[in-house]
């Protein structure tokens, strides 16, 4: 063989070896928009296997799933299923156990301001209003509000009549964590899932992300942006479903001890673990004084800012950590 047979054989063998590598270590990215969970939620994974596609349709058939599943407003639904049932005891399963497990922990901790069998409250502040329900009907409907009327185990939820369970408040987190679970098992290395705000940012690229905080009351502008990666975060704000009313804004967020929403508080910002986590995090504080709702947030990787009205500014109130994350105000 001549020399310059074997140059040419040794660069072919050369140019191949490069080539796999390069097969091996190209990353595919695939990125969706859907409208579920009565939001616009987007899908962003990357990995190196060419059937990212069907993996991210996998993905958004299962979020439809659960959306279905826990959506307090759909006949077809689960959690439709449990409110409308005539019978007291009802049978569930380990999605209901788990978050029904998580509920009573910070109803507990929260001093029963969080409060998931709340139903007949948020029926009655429904979105569609443009002033404040009769003071009559809050009344009446707080009568079938409170945690500590249900009881329920790993099988089973004994509901007495009435009573209606509302899970807006932790659902939409759980459904980002079951989605990211499921794209991990099926070898996406990274990515994120946006649900209006709600965001999981997971994977092995350890490249931060800026996340801009909306500001209270501008929607033009953010109010502070942070620089995370592999957590997720949850803002909780009451410029998210809102009316005015006689000068006064009511918005979804419902105090189950008053009947009527909260006051004072503009935004709750909580940075975890998980999805699940930050957004069941983030309607807690909302619901507690500032000084109180912080200290909920004393958590392993668990930060969280609240903007609140003092003096007719808007001030905050800022975990220790939450400073390093902070890039720009």
């Amino acid at each position: 063989m001549k020399r310059r047979d074997i140059v040419n054989i040794a660069i072919l063998v050369i140019v191949i070896v490069i080539a796999v590598y390069r097969y091996k270590v190209q990353h595919h990215v695939e990125t969706r928009s859907r409208f579920m969970m009565d939001t616009l939620v987007e899908i962003s994974f990357t990995a190196r296997q060419k059937n990212i596609p069907a993996i991210v349709d996998s993905t958004i058939a299962l979020m439809h799933y659960y959306d279905n599943k826990f959506s307090y407003y759909n006949p077809d639904g689960m959690l439709w299923s449990i409110n409308q049932s005539e019978q007291d005891t009802i049978a569930i399963d380990a999605d209901f156990y788990e978050m029904l497990t998580l509920a009573e922990m910070y109803h507990e901790l929260s001093d029963e301001r969080y409060d998931v069998i709340i139903g007949t409250l948020t029926e009655i502040w429904n979105s569609e209003r443009t002033y404040p329900p009769p003071a009559d009907s809050v009344t009446l409907a707080l009568r079938n509000v409170g945690f500590h009327k249900i009881e329920f185990d790993q099988n089973f939820l004994i509901r007495p009549q009435g009573l209606k369970i509302n899970l807006g408040s932790i659902a939409k987190g759980f459904i980002i964590d079951k989605a990211v679970d499921f794209a991990l098992s099926q070898g996406i290395s990274s990515g994120y899932i946006n649900a209006g705000g709600d965001i999981r940012l997971f994977g092995d690229s350890g490249k931060e992300q800026n996340i801009g905080i909306q500001h209270p009351r501008d929607i033009n502008r953010v109010i502070a942006v942070l620089a995370l990666s592999d957590t997720a975060i949850v803002t909780s704000g009451d410029y998210e479903r809102y009316f005015e009313y006689e000068g006064r804004r009511y918005h979804h967020i419902i105090n189950p001890l008053t009947g009527y929403p909260v006051e004072n508080i503009f935004s709750v910002t909580v940075i975890a673990p998980n999805a699940t986590l930050a957004d069941l995090l983030s309607t807690v504080i909302f619901l507690l004084p500032p000084e109180e709702g912080i200290n909920i947030a004393k958590l392993p990787n668990t930060e969280c800012i609240i903007y609140y009205e003092e003096d007719d500014e808007i001030v905050s109130l800022r975990s220790e950590g939450i400073r390093e994350l902070i890039v720009r105000e």
